[in-house]
Parts: structure tokens; C-alpha cells; sequence
């Protein structure tokens, strides 16, 4: 299983969203070992920055670098800088999210938007990879841990119209 981890090669940190995502897989490993099923997070950055990051973090999670490839194109969790610039958005007519994370990258909109959260899964089976699995977008949202707890809580989400502007890298709350 393969997880698309916002971190393009123009982002000088992770997506906060996707680091708190993060968070909550890296102490599943040892049971998702046990049913054999391998997470790795993978990203377009280079394996290096995505080392360091990886270090800052404190995560176990195996994390490679599709920068040389066009697997995460193939899956639909990235986009030529060209495309992203065809399509004319403007930081008015997107989500408040998009602007406050593609700061909290180190990047523009545009690089930030070259990026897409998204989980592929594949079996190998007789020799040949199957892909079993694909989802992107709010689809993603299984592997965020704390929301089916704060759906339960009596203030909830509590999100309104900021949608995910709240959340932060562990080691950035107050």
C-alpha cells in the first residue's frame, strides 16, 4: 500500500495534513505487518529531503522517492508544473487550505497544487502486479485517525468553514 504523500520537489516540509495522516499510520505498522501489508509513503522530492524530514518527524513508516519516475503521474497523485499552471486558479477562488499549507510547505500555490494526497494498493500474484486499489482526494480521509474521534466528541469537527486550516505538524501546537 502506497500512500501519495504531499511533499513535492519544490516543498521545503511536508503537507501538514498529510504529516498528521502520518502520525496516526506510523504506530499501525506492527499490525499491518502482521496481516502482510506493507505501507510506504511515497513523494516526488528527493530521497534526502524526504530522509530528513522523515527524521524530524520521528517516523518508522519506509518512505521512497518517485522523482525519477512517473509512477506518482500514473496515479494521478501529481502534476507537470505546466498543467497546474493551465489551470488558472487563484488564491481567491480556492479553499483557505491550499494557501496556509502551501505556506507551511515553503512553496506557491501552484507547487503545492503539483501535488495530490492519494493511496494506491497492489498485490503481487503469480509474477504479475495488480493494482487492487486507488483512491485520492477526500477518499483519503480513512487514514486520519483523529477525525472518527472528533466526530464523536460534542464540538465535532468543529471546522466550519476552515476546513483541515487547524491542523499541524506535531511538533508545531502551541
Amino acid at each position: 500500500m502506497f500512500y501519495h504523500f504531499m511533499f513535492g520537489p519544490a516543498y521545503e516540509a511536508g503537507c501538514p495534513v498529510n504529516s498528521s495522516m502520518a502520525d496516526g499510520l506510523d504506530g499501525l505498522l506492527p499490525h499491518l505487518h502482521a496481516r502482510d501489508v506493507t505501507l510506504l509513503l511515497v513523494s516526488q522530492a528527493p530521497l534526502a529531503k524526504l530522509q530528513a524530514y522523515k527524521r524530524r518527524m520521528g517516523w518508522r513508516i519506509p518512505w521512497v522517492s518517485a522523482a525519477s519516475t512517473d509512477f506518482n503521474y500514473d496515479q494521478g497523485a501529481s502534476y507537470p508544473a505546466e498543467q497546474v499552471r493551465g489551470w488558472s486558479l487563484s488564491a481567491d477562488s480556492l479553499p483557505p487550505i491550499v494557501a496556509v499549507n502551501a505556506a507551511a510547505t515553503g512553496t506557491d500555490i501552484d507547487g503545492y497544487l503539483s501535488e495530490s494526497p492519494a493511496v494506491s494498493v497492489f498485490i503481487l500474484q503469480d509474477g504479475s502486479v495488480y493494482q487492487t486499489y486507488a483512491t485520492a482526494g477526500r477518499g483519503v480521509e480513512v487514514l486520519m485517525n483523529y477525525y472518527p474521534i472528533l466526530d464523536r466528541v460534542p464540538k465535532g469537527r468543529d471546522e466550519g468553514d476552515a476546513f483541515q486550516t487547524w491542523i499541524r505538524r506535531h511538533d508545531e501546537y502551541a
